[in-house]
Parts: C-alpha cells; sequence; structure tokens
C-alpha cells in the first residue's frame, strides 16, 4: 500500500524500500518544511509485507490506560498491535491493527485475516501520536496537495474525485483523492499505480483529543467505503479519549 507512517511496525523506524526510498526522504523533508506530519511512504512498503500475527491475545477488549503527549486514553487491548504497549503507561505513539469492516481488534473468529499478509487483508492500520502540526489531511487539501496537480481530475469511487500529483514534486507517483463537494473534505494519499511488490495503499490524518494525531493506512480498494471508514475512525479515536464519567 502506500503512504506514510509504518503500516505493520513503528513508524519512526526507517526502512529502505527499492526505488521509494529516495520521494519517501523527499516527502518527510517536505513535509518538516510545511509544519506538515513528517511520515514517509517508502516505510509503509516494507512494513506491510512483515508478519502481522498478533501473539499473546485472546481476543478480550480488556481496557488498557495510556498517556500520549500528556492525554490520558483507554485503549482496548485487542486492539494494540504490540505487546509491550499493551502494559500500557507513557508512550510516545501507539500502533494499532482493526479489522475491516467492523473496525475492532483481534479475536479468534478472525484470527486468519490478522495473520493475513497479503495486500486485500481485511485490516486497517493505525498509529496515534502527538500532533506536530495543526493541519491534518483535510487542511492540506488547499494548503498543500493543490500546488502540485497535474492532469485532468481522475474519476475516483464513491464520489471522489483524484488528482495526480507532479512528477518533480515530493509527491511523485502519487495521486490525491478527496470529495470535492464537502467543505471539510475527506481527503487521502494514494500510491498512483500498485505492483506485485507494492501494494496501493492510502493515507489518512484526522486530528483528536487536545493535540493528538490519528493516522490511518488502508487498502486503495477501502475507498468505495471511505465515508463509512472515516466515520468508523472519527468516531472511535472519541472513544479513546479519556473520561472520568
Amino acid at each position: 500500500m502506500t503512504l506514510a507512517a509504518g503500516t505493520l511496525r513503528h513508524a519512526e523506524e526507517p526502512h529502505e524500500a527499492g526505488g521509494w526510498l529516495r520521494p519517501a526522504l523527499l516527502i518527510a523533508l517536505a513535509l518538516a518544511a510545511i509544519g506538515g506530519a513528517a511520515w514517509g511512504i517508502g516505510a509503509a512498503i516494507d512494513n506491510y509485507r512483515d508478519s502481522i500475527a498478533l501473539r499473546g491475545l485472546d481476543g478480550k477488549p480488556s481496557p488498557v490506560s495510556l498517556t500520549i503527549a500528556g492525554e490520558k486514553l483507554t485503549v482496548p487491548a485487542n486492539m494494540i498491535r504490540f505487546r509491550s504497549d499493551r502494559r500500557g503507561g507513557e508512550l510516545d505513539r501507539l500502533s494499532l491493527l482493526l479489522h475491516w469492516p467492523t473496525l475492532e481488534g483481534f479475536s479468534e473468529d478472525v484470527a486468519d485475516d490478522f495473520k493475513d499478509t497479503s495486500t486485500d487483508a481485511p485490516l486497517i492500520y493505525v498509529t496515534v501520536s502527538p500532533r506536530v502540526t495543526e493541519l491534518d489531511s483535510t487542511d492540506r487539501l488547499a494548503s498543500v496537495y493543490e500546488q502540485f496537480f497535474e492532469g485532468p481530475v481522475v474519476p475516483g469511487p464513491a464520489g471522489l474525485v483524484g488528482r495526480r500529483m507532479k512528477a518533480d514534486s515530493p509527491y511523485d507517483g502519487e495521486i490525491v483523492y478527496f470529495d470535492p463537494r464537502g467543505t471539510a473534505p475527506f481527503v487521502a494519499r494514494c500510491l498512483a499505480e500498485a505492483t506485485r511488490e507494492i501494494p496501493s495503499t492510502c493515507m489518512r490524518e484526522i486530528n483528536f483529543g487536545r493535540g493528538l494525531t490519528l493516522l490511518y493506512r488502508f487498502n486503495r480498494t477501502r475507498l468505495e467505503n471511505w465515508s463509512r471508514l472515516d466515520a468508523g475512525l472519527y468516531a472511535l479515536a472519541d472513544s479513546f479519549l479519556f473520561s472520568p464519567h
């Protein structure tokens, strides 16, 4: 799949992904320069091919209390990818793995799906991290992405339209899909072309809480369900926020 943040391993770990390394570095540098999230596409490529098996889980959604950037969260244990993070406490960031279309965590009923490393596995990859910019994917449409559009509008699924990015831009090889009808539209960056080795992934960032960002990665075929997917992730993010009540 494509996009920013490591799909199946900690996103902050650098990985060489063949021809995608240089664009990934350029993307990271460009986003850092504009105050955007410095996630690199290249990391997602190798990460997506790693083993997904979640060890030590029994499918119970036991609540895990944790803190990221001073913000208290409560997250079901069966959504948390890494065993060490299931202990809770203070974390730099949190990686989650969710089943599609339920957006729930691991259970024995769908255990095979969580071990599936194919490009069309029914899984959504999520990273929760401190917010480094107030610009989420929606905000970047007008402030960043539009200046790199080239060529005609590309028809997309379920009312979306796509615009290819300039070859000499930091987003070479990508296409941005968005809803042209909304004032705060759905916007996702996707790999324009898929190969046998590199599946076509999309990435979207949403801000939530006082200072957190949720980045989710998914197979481009899920764009046909973008409205349901996005609403579900917003609701899930809000459900993580700690409430004394």
